[in-house]
């Protein structure tokens, strides 16, 4: 994408929260992640063999669109003081982060029950508390959206939801730089489609299966599943904040393309 200058100049916070989301985009892998990759690699490789890429591609899309459905109440509404998501959009980009807070405020605490009812290292709440895990965070990530006035019900880019967790879970430099093309990418085409592409998929199938090893030691489990759904809601909600304040700047005129990570 081409940069320009800026139709209207960014505010003082606007420009402080461009800095912020340049900052998060050069943000390195945690230095334990390539460990923890190949000590899970094999569990990873054995979960695709039992569930192949189109069975993974239709759960994904079952859980995104049961979040999706999650969201469409008042609830954003009630808590913003706000009618209607188009007078949020109308809103400073101020009010729009003060409410996406509140927002992952509300997702954490769901997400942190959700990770201590299945974590008691049983292999039933394992199988449950996977699509658990990823249902809380889309809907978190659907939420936040809604906090600055976009939702994939008009939009129609409900794929996107699942990009942003990709790039919220990305573990290594090659994933996270993969999945920062492809949100650059989904920015400069206009947020078209529904489709997760290749790169997306295997991140997720790799969240899917290799990220519950820990629900399976009796007696830390409980404890180990809430803080590890805590910290994988945490990640997505934060992702999806900094997604949609990149996207209120651009649509607003604030910055000419997207952020570019310095």
């Amino acid at each position: 994408m081409k940069h320009l200058i800026p139709a209207i100049p960014p505010s003082h916070y606007e420009a402080e929260q461009i800095r912020a989301i340049a900052a998060w985009k050069r943000r390195k892998p945690h230095l334990a992640s390539p460990l923890l990759n190949r000590a899970r690699r094999p569990l990873v490789r054995l979960g695709r063999k039992i569930i192949p890429a189109p069975a993974s591609r239709f759960a994904l899309d079952a859980l995104n669109k049961m979040a999706e459905q999650l969201v469409r109440d008042d609830w954003i509404l009630r808590h913003g003081g706000i009618r209607s998501l188009e007078e949020i959009g109308a809103q400073s980009l101020e009010f729009s982060d003060r409410l996406a807070d509140k927002v992952i405020e509300e997702g954490l605490k769901l997400a942190t029950g959700v990770g201590a009812v299945t974590g008691t290292g049983s292999l039933g709440t394992v199988l449950v508390g996977v699509p658990a895990s990823l249902g809380v965070a889309l809907r978190l990530i659907h939420r936040v959206s809604q906090a600055y006035g976009y939702s994939t019900e008009r939009t129609g880019d409900r794929g996107f939801m699942l990009h942003i967790l990709a790039l919220a879970t990305a573990e290594t430099a090659e994933e996270r730089t993969r999945a920062l093309e492809n949100y650059h990418w989904q920015l400069e085409h206009h947020l078209v489609g529904d489709a997760v592409n290749d790169a997306a998929l295997a991140v997720l199938q790799r969240i899917v299966f290799g990220r519950k090893l820990a629900s399976f030691v009796p007696g830390l489990s409980v404890a180990l599943n809430a803080y590890a759904n805590r910290s994988f809601s945490r990640r997505a909600g934060l992702a999806a904040k900094h997604v949609y304040q990149e996207r209120w700047l651009l649509d607003r005129g604030r910055i000419a393309g997207w952020i570019a990570p310095t």
